[in-house]
Order: C-alpha cells, then sequence, then structure tokens
C-alpha cells in the first residue's frame, strides 16, 4: 500500500538499495572476492526483476479496476 501511495518513498528505498548493492560490488572487486562479485551481480538482477514484475502487478491491477 505504501509504494503504491508515496512514488517519492518508492524511490528512495530503490536508491537505497541499489547504493547498498553497488557498494557490495565494489567491495568484492575491491578485495577480488568472486563470490562477493558474483552475489552482488545477482542481487543486482534481483532487484531489476522485482522492479519489473511491481510494475506488471500495478498495470494488471489498474486493468482489473477498469473492468469493474
Amino acid at each position: 500500500m505504501l509504494m503504491k501511495t508515496n512514488p517519492v518513498i518508492r524511490t528512495v528505498i530503490i536508491s537505497a538499495i541499489l547504493f547498498l548493492i553497488t557498494y557490495a560490488l565494489a567491495d568484492g572487486i575491491k578485495y577480488g572476492n568472486t563470490l562477493g562479485i558474483v552475489l552482488a551481480l545477482g542481487s543486482m538482477f534481483a532487484l531489476g526483476v522485482c522492479i519489473h514484475l511491481a510494475k506488471k502487478f500495478a498495470r494488471i491491477e489498474l486493468e482489473v479496476e477498469e473492468e469493474q
């Protein structure tokens, strides 16, 4: 509900998560930790999929509301 009503909060949360993932990726590169790099890239991919699915769900929800 909160994410749907306030786009500013949604943007701040996504930016904070992206910052943390980027920090983890930079840390993995700095120390040469392959597992850290792979996990950070996996987290970044998961965030992208989550954002895509949230937009798709919102679009479907809007279509359902229009039908009723």
